[in-house]
Protein backbone atom coordinates (compact mmCIF):
# COMPACT_ATOMS: atom_id res chain seq x y z
CA UNK A 1 0.00 0.00 0.00
CA UNK A 2 1.09 3.58 -1.41
CA UNK A 3 0.03 6.85 -0.22
CA UNK A 4 -0.54 7.62 -3.57
CA UNK A 5 -3.52 5.18 -3.24
CA UNK A 6 -5.44 6.63 -0.36
CA UNK A 7 -7.68 9.37 -0.63
CA UNK A 8 -7.00 13.04 0.94
CA UNK A 9 -9.37 11.58 3.76
CA UNK A 10 -7.54 8.03 4.17
CA UNK A 11 -4.57 10.08 3.97
CA UNK A 12 -5.90 12.14 7.18
CA UNK A 13 -7.03 8.96 9.35
CA UNK A 14 -3.53 7.57 8.67
CA UNK A 15 -1.19 11.00 9.74
CA UNK A 16 -3.49 12.09 12.75
CA UNK A 17 -2.45 11.31 16.25
CA UNK A 18 -4.27 11.32 19.73
CA UNK A 19 -7.42 9.32 19.48
CA UNK A 20 -9.39 9.22 15.82
CA UNK A 21 -12.70 8.04 15.11
CA UNK A 22 -13.57 6.54 11.46
CA UNK A 23 -17.25 6.77 10.91
CA UNK A 24 -19.37 5.84 8.05
CA UNK A 25 -20.85 2.44 5.93
CA UNK A 26 -19.16 -0.56 5.46
CA UNK A 27 -17.14 -0.59 2.16
CA UNK A 28 -15.76 3.50 2.47
CA UNK A 29 -11.97 2.91 3.18
CA UNK A 30 -12.06 2.63 6.77
CA UNK A 31 -10.19 -0.50 7.55
CA UNK A 32 -7.82 0.23 4.56
CA UNK A 33 -7.23 3.47 6.30
CA UNK A 34 -5.74 1.76 9.64
CA UNK A 35 -4.14 -0.75 7.80
CA UNK A 36 -2.51 2.68 6.03
CA UNK A 37 -2.18 3.88 9.60
CA UNK A 38 -0.65 0.58 11.01
CA UNK A 39 2.08 0.88 7.78
CA UNK A 40 2.69 4.83 8.77
CA UNK A 41 3.61 3.86 12.63
CA UNK A 42 5.75 1.24 11.17
CA UNK A 43 7.92 3.27 8.64
CA UNK A 44 8.16 6.07 11.27
CA UNK A 45 10.25 3.53 13.43
CA UNK A 46 7.94 2.32 16.16
CA UNK A 47 8.34 -1.27 17.40
CA UNK A 48 5.44 -3.35 16.83
CA UNK A 49 5.70 -4.81 19.59
CA UNK A 50 4.22 -1.19 20.49
CA UNK A 51 1.28 -1.54 18.72
CA UNK A 52 -2.07 -3.26 19.41
CA UNK A 53 -4.71 -4.04 17.05
CA UNK A 54 -8.16 -5.30 17.88
CA UNK A 55 -10.02 -7.22 15.54
CA UNK A 56 -13.71 -8.17 15.79
CA UNK A 57 -13.26 -11.63 14.61
CA UNK A 58 -10.31 -13.82 14.21
CA UNK A 59 -10.24 -14.18 10.81
CA UNK A 60 -10.07 -10.54 10.65
CA UNK A 61 -6.60 -10.94 11.72
CA UNK A 62 -5.13 -12.05 8.19
CA UNK A 63 -5.79 -8.50 6.60
CA UNK A 64 -3.60 -6.70 8.40
CA UNK A 65 -0.80 -9.00 8.35
CA UNK A 66 -1.05 -9.14 4.45
CA UNK A 67 -1.56 -5.41 4.16
CA UNK A 68 2.13 -5.65 5.40
CA UNK A 69 3.48 -8.40 3.98
CA UNK A 70 2.74 -6.46 0.50
CA UNK A 71 4.31 -3.42 2.00
CA UNK A 72 8.04 -4.95 1.99
CA UNK A 73 8.11 -3.44 5.14
CA UNK A 74 9.36 -7.31 6.51
CA UNK A 75 8.16 -9.44 8.95
CA UNK A 76 6.86 -8.00 12.33
CA UNK A 77 6.75 -11.21 14.77
CA UNK A 78 5.94 -8.85 18.15
CA UNK A 79 2.93 -7.26 16.30
CA UNK A 80 0.12 -8.33 18.66
CA UNK A 81 -2.99 -8.22 15.98
CA UNK A 82 -6.06 -9.96 18.15
CA UNK A 83 -9.61 -10.22 19.08
CA UNK A 84 -11.07 -9.24 22.62
CA UNK A 85 -12.08 -13.41 23.99
CA UNK A 86 -8.35 -14.10 22.82
CA UNK A 87 -7.26 -10.77 24.13
CA UNK A 88 -8.75 -11.85 27.80
CA UNK A 89 -7.71 -14.91 28.06
CA UNK A 90 -4.37 -14.34 27.34
CA UNK A 91 -4.62 -11.62 29.80
CA UNK A 92 -6.05 -12.86 32.66
CA UNK A 93 -3.52 -15.72 32.27
CA UNK A 94 -0.45 -13.51 32.56
CA UNK A 95 -2.36 -11.25 35.50
CA UNK A 96 -3.65 -14.65 37.31
CA UNK A 97 -1.89 -13.69 41.07
CA UNK A 98 -3.30 -10.36 40.83
CA UNK A 99 -7.25 -11.40 40.22
CA UNK A 100 -7.75 -14.78 40.96
CA UNK A 101 -8.50 -13.80 44.71
CA UNK A 102 -10.23 -11.40 44.12
CA UNK A 103 -12.41 -12.81 41.36
CA UNK A 104 -13.49 -15.57 43.84
CA UNK A 105 -11.52 -18.46 43.20
CA UNK A 106 -10.86 -20.95 45.84
CA UNK A 107 -7.52 -22.09 45.56
CA UNK A 108 -5.74 -18.80 43.68
CA UNK A 109 -2.35 -20.39 44.15
CA UNK A 110 -3.38 -22.76 41.72
CA UNK A 111 -2.32 -21.66 38.03
CA UNK A 112 -5.68 -21.64 35.66
CA UNK A 113 -6.61 -23.83 33.61
CA UNK A 114 -8.66 -22.59 30.16
CA UNK A 115 -11.27 -24.47 28.68
CA UNK A 116 -12.54 -24.47 24.91
CA UNK A 117 -16.12 -25.08 24.07
CA UNK A 118 -16.24 -28.53 23.73
CA UNK A 119 -14.33 -29.09 27.36
CA UNK A 120 -16.02 -26.45 28.72
CA UNK A 121 -19.53 -29.11 27.47
CA UNK A 122 -18.21 -31.92 28.83
CA UNK A 123 -17.89 -30.10 32.25
CA UNK A 124 -21.69 -28.43 31.92
CA UNK A 125 -22.69 -31.99 30.67
CA UNK A 126 -21.34 -33.58 33.91
CA UNK A 127 -23.50 -30.90 35.93
CA UNK A 128 -26.54 -31.50 33.86
CA UNK A 129 -27.16 -35.23 33.76
CA UNK A 130 -27.82 -36.24 37.51
CA UNK A 131 -29.87 -33.41 37.43
CA UNK A 132 -31.30 -34.48 34.37
CA UNK A 133 -31.95 -37.95 36.26
CA UNK A 134 -33.81 -35.86 39.04
CA UNK A 135 -36.29 -34.47 36.75
CA UNK A 136 -34.97 -31.34 35.74
CA UNK A 137 -35.69 -29.36 32.93
CA UNK A 138 -38.99 -31.75 32.21
CA UNK A 139 -41.10 -31.87 29.24
CA UNK A 140 -38.33 -29.52 27.68
CA UNK A 141 -38.31 -29.96 23.95
CA UNK A 142 -34.72 -30.13 23.82
CA UNK A 143 -32.08 -32.60 23.74
CA UNK A 144 -29.55 -32.48 26.65
CA UNK A 145 -26.77 -31.56 24.34
CA UNK A 146 -28.61 -28.90 23.42
CA UNK A 147 -29.41 -27.91 26.97
CA UNK A 148 -25.93 -28.23 27.59
CA UNK A 149 -24.92 -25.39 24.57
CA UNK A 150 -27.90 -23.11 25.59
CA UNK A 151 -26.31 -22.75 29.04
CA UNK A 152 -23.31 -22.21 28.15
CA UNK A 153 -24.35 -19.26 25.40
CA UNK A 154 -26.63 -17.74 28.14
CA UNK A 155 -23.52 -17.51 30.22
CA UNK A 156 -21.23 -16.13 27.51
CA UNK A 157 -23.21 -13.84 26.59
CA UNK A 158 -24.20 -12.29 29.95
CA UNK A 159 -20.91 -11.69 30.45
CA UNK A 160 -19.93 -10.17 27.22
CA UNK A 161 -23.24 -7.90 27.78
CA UNK A 162 -21.25 -6.94 31.00
CA UNK A 163 -23.43 -8.93 33.54
CA UNK A 164 -22.52 -11.12 36.01
CA UNK A 165 -24.26 -14.28 36.76
CA UNK A 166 -26.55 -13.44 39.22
CA UNK A 167 -27.66 -9.94 36.98
CA UNK A 168 -28.22 -12.11 33.90
CA UNK A 169 -30.07 -14.60 35.88
CA UNK A 170 -32.44 -11.92 37.76
CA UNK A 171 -33.00 -9.90 34.56
CA UNK A 172 -34.48 -13.29 32.29
CA UNK A 173 -36.42 -13.70 35.38
CA UNK A 174 -37.65 -10.45 35.39
CA UNK A 175 -38.50 -10.54 31.75
CA UNK A 176 -40.04 -14.18 31.70
CA UNK A 177 -42.78 -14.23 28.93
CA UNK A 178 -43.46 -17.84 28.89
CA UNK A 179 -46.38 -19.90 30.25
CA UNK A 180 -46.23 -19.86 34.04
CA UNK A 181 -46.36 -23.45 34.43
CA UNK A 182 -42.88 -23.30 32.65
CA UNK A 183 -41.30 -21.03 34.81
CA UNK A 184 -39.05 -24.04 37.31
CA UNK A 185 -37.17 -24.56 33.63
CA UNK A 186 -35.74 -20.77 33.93
CA UNK A 187 -35.23 -21.80 37.80
CA UNK A 188 -33.41 -25.42 36.84
CA UNK A 189 -31.23 -23.55 34.36
CA UNK A 190 -30.19 -21.01 36.83
CA UNK A 191 -29.22 -23.52 39.26
CA UNK A 192 -27.39 -25.22 36.36
CA UNK A 193 -25.27 -22.03 35.72
CA UNK A 194 -24.01 -21.52 39.28
CA UNK A 195 -23.17 -24.88 39.71
CA UNK A 196 -21.04 -24.52 36.63
CA UNK A 197 -19.65 -21.47 38.07
CA UNK A 198 -18.82 -22.98 41.64
CA UNK A 199 -17.06 -25.79 40.10
CA UNK A 200 -15.39 -23.62 37.88
CA UNK A 201 -13.96 -21.37 40.63
CA UNK A 202 -13.28 -24.55 42.97
CA UNK A 203 -11.08 -25.70 40.55
CA UNK A 204 -9.59 -22.64 38.19
CA UNK A 205 -11.14 -23.12 35.29
CA UNK A 206 -11.56 -20.29 32.93
CA UNK A 207 -14.24 -20.86 30.48
CA UNK A 208 -15.18 -17.84 28.36
CA UNK A 209 -18.00 -16.28 30.32
CA UNK A 210 -15.39 -16.42 33.54
CA UNK A 211 -12.27 -15.20 31.40
CA UNK A 212 -14.63 -12.20 30.05
CA UNK A 213 -16.10 -11.64 33.53
CA UNK A 214 -12.51 -11.59 35.42
CA UNK A 215 -10.99 -9.43 32.36
CA UNK A 216 -13.61 -6.66 32.65
CA UNK A 217 -15.07 -6.36 36.10
CA UNK A 218 -11.31 -7.17 37.96
CA UNK A 219 -8.67 -6.87 35.25
CA UNK A 220 -9.23 -3.86 32.97
CA UNK A 221 -10.20 -1.58 36.18
CA UNK A 222 -7.02 -2.61 37.99
CA UNK A 223 -4.18 0.39 38.17
CA UNK A 224 -1.10 -2.45 38.03
CA UNK A 225 -2.80 -3.57 34.22
CA UNK A 226 -3.43 0.12 33.63
CA UNK A 227 0.44 0.66 33.96
CA UNK A 228 1.56 -2.32 32.57
CA UNK A 229 -0.76 -1.76 29.57
CA UNK A 230 0.42 1.99 29.09
CA UNK A 231 3.98 0.41 29.55
CA UNK A 232 3.20 -1.92 27.11
CA UNK A 233 1.46 -0.10 24.59
CA UNK A 234 1.70 3.13 22.80
CA UNK A 235 -0.80 2.76 19.66
CA UNK A 236 -4.18 1.17 20.04
CA UNK A 237 -6.07 -0.03 16.28
CA UNK A 238 -9.61 -1.10 16.55
CA UNK A 239 -11.64 -2.40 13.75
CA UNK A 240 -15.19 -2.65 13.41
CA UNK A 241 -15.75 -1.79 16.81
CA UNK A 242 -19.39 -1.96 16.43
CA UNK A 243 -19.16 -5.66 16.32
CA UNK A 244 -17.30 -5.40 19.56
CA UNK A 245 -19.61 -6.26 22.84
CA UNK A 246 -19.99 -4.00 25.83
CA UNK A 247 -17.18 -5.59 27.29
CA UNK A 248 -15.37 -5.17 24.35
CA UNK A 249 -16.19 -1.68 24.12
CA UNK A 250 -15.41 -1.03 28.09
CA UNK A 251 -12.02 -2.23 27.21
CA UNK A 252 -11.36 0.53 24.55
CA UNK A 253 -12.64 3.15 26.38
CA UNK A 254 -10.66 1.99 29.88
CA UNK A 255 -7.45 1.82 28.10
CA UNK A 256 -7.62 4.29 25.17
CA UNK A 257 -6.35 6.83 27.76
CA UNK A 258 -3.44 5.05 28.49
CA UNK A 259 -1.83 5.30 24.62
CA UNK A 260 -0.44 8.14 22.95
CA UNK A 261 -2.76 7.13 20.03
CA UNK A 262 -6.03 5.29 19.34
CA UNK A 263 -7.46 4.89 16.38
CA UNK A 264 -11.42 3.03 15.80
CA UNK A 265 -13.25 2.24 12.94
CA UNK A 266 -17.61 2.10 12.88
CA UNK A 267 -19.46 1.04 10.52
CA UNK A 268 -22.46 3.39 10.49
CA UNK A 269 -25.78 1.04 10.43
CA UNK A 270 -23.86 -1.93 11.50
CA UNK A 271 -24.67 -4.29 13.91
CA UNK A 272 -25.57 -7.51 12.46
CA UNK A 273 -24.41 -9.30 15.17
CA UNK A 274 -26.43 -7.91 17.71
CA UNK A 275 -28.20 -11.37 18.64
CA UNK A 276 -24.53 -12.18 19.18
CA UNK A 277 -24.17 -9.48 22.33
CA UNK A 278 -22.65 -6.92 19.72
CA UNK A 279 -23.05 -3.21 20.92
CA UNK A 280 -23.22 -0.60 17.55
CA UNK A 281 -25.36 2.04 19.98
CA UNK A 282 -22.35 1.89 22.62
CA UNK A 283 -20.35 2.26 19.89
CA UNK A 284 -21.54 5.15 18.45
CA UNK A 285 -22.03 6.73 21.74
CA UNK A 286 -18.10 6.28 22.30
CA UNK A 287 -17.36 9.04 19.85
CA UNK A 288 -17.83 11.90 21.75
CA UNK A 289 -14.52 10.71 24.11
CA UNK A 290 -11.95 10.62 20.54
CA UNK A 291 -10.67 14.36 19.62
CA UNK A 292 -11.26 13.69 15.89
CA UNK A 293 -14.00 12.27 14.45
CA UNK A 294 -13.99 11.36 9.96
CA UNK A 295 -16.73 10.86 8.63
CA UNK A 296 -16.40 8.35 5.69
CA UNK A 297 -19.13 8.94 3.08
CA UNK A 298 -17.90 7.14 -0.43
CA UNK A 299 -18.45 3.65 -0.91
CA UNK A 300 -15.16 1.91 -3.30
CA UNK A 301 -17.52 -1.56 -3.34
CA UNK A 302 -21.50 -0.70 -3.58
CA UNK A 303 -22.92 0.49 -6.50
CA UNK A 304 -25.54 3.58 -5.95
CA UNK A 305 -28.14 1.10 -7.18
CA UNK A 306 -27.23 -1.30 -4.08
CA UNK A 307 -27.66 2.02 -1.69
CA UNK A 308 -30.64 2.50 -3.00
CA UNK A 309 -31.68 -1.05 -1.95
CA UNK A 310 -30.35 0.01 1.83
CA UNK A 311 -32.44 2.38 2.11
CA UNK A 312 -35.48 0.66 1.05
CA UNK A 313 -34.23 -2.22 3.81
CA UNK A 314 -34.01 0.85 6.38
CA UNK A 315 -36.99 2.25 5.50
CA UNK A 316 -38.95 -0.62 5.63
CA UNK A 317 -37.47 -1.55 9.50
CA UNK A 318 -36.80 2.37 11.26
CA UNK A 319 -39.64 3.81 9.05
CA UNK A 320 -36.93 6.50 7.29
CA UNK A 321 -37.71 8.19 4.56
CA UNK A 322 -34.22 7.38 2.90
CA UNK A 323 -34.27 7.99 -1.03
CA UNK A 324 -35.13 4.66 -3.02
CA UNK A 325 -35.71 5.16 -6.89
CA UNK A 326 -33.62 2.48 -8.94
CA UNK A 327 -33.15 -0.06 -6.16
CA UNK A 328 -35.73 -2.53 -7.40
CA UNK A 329 -33.28 -2.84 -10.44
CA UNK A 330 -31.35 -4.77 -8.08
CA UNK A 331 -33.38 -7.39 -6.47
CA UNK A 332 -33.30 -10.21 -9.22
CA UNK A 333 -35.97 -12.17 -6.86
CA UNK A 334 -37.41 -12.69 -3.19
CA UNK A 335 -37.46 -16.24 -1.76
CA UNK A 336 -39.64 -17.00 0.92
CA UNK A 337 -40.80 -19.82 2.72
CA UNK A 338 -43.06 -20.51 5.95
CA UNK A 339 -39.48 -21.95 7.31
CA UNK A 340 -35.97 -21.51 6.88
CA UNK A 341 -35.25 -24.93 5.49
CA UNK A 342 -37.70 -24.35 2.83
CA UNK A 343 -36.63 -20.81 2.37
CA UNK A 344 -32.94 -22.52 1.86
CA UNK A 345 -34.51 -25.03 -0.51
CA UNK A 346 -36.47 -22.92 -2.58
CA UNK A 347 -33.01 -20.71 -3.00
CA UNK A 348 -30.84 -23.74 -4.89
CA UNK A 349 -33.02 -23.84 -8.05
CA UNK A 350 -33.33 -20.02 -8.19
CA UNK A 351 -29.51 -19.57 -8.23
CA UNK A 352 -28.79 -22.44 -10.97
CA UNK A 353 -31.27 -21.00 -12.86
CA UNK A 354 -29.38 -17.11 -12.30
CA UNK A 355 -26.47 -18.56 -13.35
CA UNK A 356 -26.40 -21.20 -15.45
CA UNK A 357 -29.78 -20.24 -17.28
CA UNK A 358 -29.29 -16.33 -17.04
CA UNK A 359 -25.32 -16.01 -17.19
CA UNK A 360 -24.80 -13.91 -14.11
CA UNK A 361 -21.78 -14.56 -12.51
CA UNK A 362 -21.77 -15.58 -9.13
CA UNK A 363 -19.50 -12.75 -7.90
CA UNK A 364 -22.23 -10.19 -8.60
CA UNK A 365 -24.54 -12.14 -7.18
CA UNK A 366 -25.35 -11.15 -2.75
CA UNK A 367 -27.45 -13.44 -0.95
CA UNK A 368 -29.71 -11.01 1.86
CA UNK A 369 -31.13 -12.84 4.81
CA UNK A 370 -32.57 -11.10 7.70
CA UNK A 371 -29.84 -12.88 10.21
CA UNK A 372 -26.81 -14.90 9.07
CA UNK A 373 -25.66 -16.97 12.18
CA UNK A 374 -23.58 -19.72 11.85
CA UNK A 375 -25.88 -22.45 11.35
CA UNK A 376 -27.56 -20.63 7.75
CA UNK A 377 -23.41 -20.03 6.56
CA UNK A 378 -22.83 -23.69 7.31
CA UNK A 379 -26.05 -25.45 5.52
CA UNK A 380 -26.25 -22.60 2.84
CA UNK A 381 -22.30 -23.30 1.74
CA UNK A 382 -23.39 -26.74 2.06
CA UNK A 383 -26.36 -26.29 -0.38
CA UNK A 384 -23.80 -24.37 -2.92
CA UNK A 385 -21.53 -27.31 -3.09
Amino acid sequence: MQTHDLTPLQLEAVTVGETSYLFGPAGTGKTTALHGRLLHLLREGEPAYTILALVAEPEHRAAFFDAIHQSGLGPYAELNVTDYARLAQSMVALFWPLVARDAGFERPYMPPTSLSYDQAQVVMWRIVTPMLAQGAFANLRLRPQQIVSQLLDTLNRAALNALSLDEAIDRQSRTWVGEPERRFHLDDAATAARAFRRRCLADSLLDLSLTVEVFDTQLVRHPEFHRYFRERYRHLIVDNLEEQTPAGQNFVAGLMGETQTTAVAVDAGGGYKRFLAADPHGAEGLSERFTRVLQFTDSFVSPPEMSLLANQVDNYLLHTRLPVEGAASRILNVVGGRYRREMITNLGPLLHELVYDRGIVPRDIAIIVPYMDGALRYTLTNMLR
